[in-house]
């Protein structure tokens, strides 16, 4: 079937790939539904029907952003033999993220930041991803036979963060380049010698 006469995809497909879009580029808060639907080509009623609120939306997106990462992290991961090898992999491949010139960091930290409320849902769904995420870079520190995988997987998370957030000042390229230095200094000291 031709491009041309491909059904379009559904209403809630749609609403949920604009708002994506929207979401990333301007934030959260700075974009109402009513752009959401122009750009969706649909309905309040549409979106409204799939999704009964805007933080069911923004729930929905959040949902989509983790199970990316997780397909994300099996991709970069997968030619590595070693939960050493697994992090260094990672790291790598958030570095190169960095580079990309339209990348403006962490979704799940950029929605977070317009919600610093504990207790927003939005809030609370980015936290225990983030803390997955973490508890994940502590058991791969364990595997690799860190000394305190607590800390090292913790300092890795911070790192992690860190370098997204260290795009306005330092750019893509000298942020990828500190994130990869920095996380070297943390493997030799806090990784038995290989």
């Amino acid at each position: 079937m031709s491009e041309a006469t491909a059904p379009k995809p559904k209403a809630a497909q749609r609403i949920q790939s604009a708002a994506k879009d929207l979401f990333y580029r301007q934030g959260i808060r700075a974009t109402g539904v009513e752009e959401v639907c122009r750009v969706a080509e649909a309905t309040k009623m549409s979106l409204y029907r799939a999704y009964p609120s805007k933080d069911a939306l923004i729930a929905a997106i959040l949902q989509e952003d983790a199970e990316e990462y997780d397909a994300w992290f099996s991709e970069v991961t997968a030619g590595a033999t070693t939960p050493e090898a697994k992090l260094r992999a990672l790291f790598d491949a958030i570095a190169r993220k960095l580079e990309s010139p339209d990348y403006r960091g962490c979704p799940m930290l950029l929605a977070q930041a317009e919600f610093p409320d504990p207790d927003h849902p939005t809030h609370r769904i980015v936290a225990a991803f983030k803390a997955r995420v973490c508890n994940n870079m502590v058991e791969l520190s364990r595997e690799a036979g860190a000394a305190d995988p607590q800390q090292l997987g913790e300092l890795l998370a911070v790192m992690f963060d860190g370098a997204w957030s260290s795009l306005p000042y330092l750019g893509g390229r000298r942020a990828g380049e500190v994130l990869r230095a920095g996380v070297e200094i943390f493997f030799r000291t806090m990784l038995p010698d290989r």
